[in-house]
């Protein structure tokens, strides 16, 4: 016995296909607008990295040309309390070519006065945010010092850890 295919009414046509084509506008739109700000936020990075470059952002920005660091050995020192002990990266900006190279050439007397200065700390001081900012100013004086180099901006102009471990 074969069934017999009752052929749909004719109202039910319509709707279907209005529904399928109500998903193909949806799906088109959600495409368009995605592939819109898609394209806006590609064309808008390399302003914000421009902006970067022309003095919105940093301290050497205003300078006209690229930071240059100098990277320093690793410290490993004992701190004030003898309980523990300090290892640390330091990477130095400084103003100039000509400072870095004064760096290198003064590397037994820099060396010396961190690892005095990193030593006179107790982990305590150095584990509050305080404590890591107020190091890195001491730093940076201490090599100007070290360097003979007087006045802001002149010499070592910020001080930047790369690893700060206590244990």
């Amino acid at each position: 016995m074969a069934k017999e295919e009752v052929p749909a009414p004719e109202g039910e046509a319509p709707k279907k296909k209005g529904k399928l084509l109500i998903i193909i506008i949806a799906v088109v739109a959600v495409l368009v607008i995605g592939g819109g700000a898609g394209v806006y936020l590609l064309m808008s990075k390399p302003n914000a990295e421009e902006g970067a470059k022309h003095g919105e952002e940093g301290e050497h920005a205003d300078e006209g040309h690229a930071p240059i660091y100098e990277k320093l050995e690793t410290f490993t020192v004992n701190l004030a309390d003898q309980q523990s002990f300090l290892q640390t990266e330091i990477q130095l900006m400084v103003e100039d070519a000509k400072v870095q190279e004064k760096i290198k050439a003064h590397m037994p007397e820099v060396r010396d006065a961190l690892i005095r200065l990193l030593s006179s700390k107790t982990s305590e001081e150095l584990s509050q945010q305080e404590g890591k900012d107020k190091l890195a100013e001491e730093v940076q004086k201490q090599i100007n010092e070290v360097l003979g180099a007087k006045g802001k901006g002149k010499g070592v102009k910020k001080v930047l850890f790369a690893a700060f471990i206590i244990q």
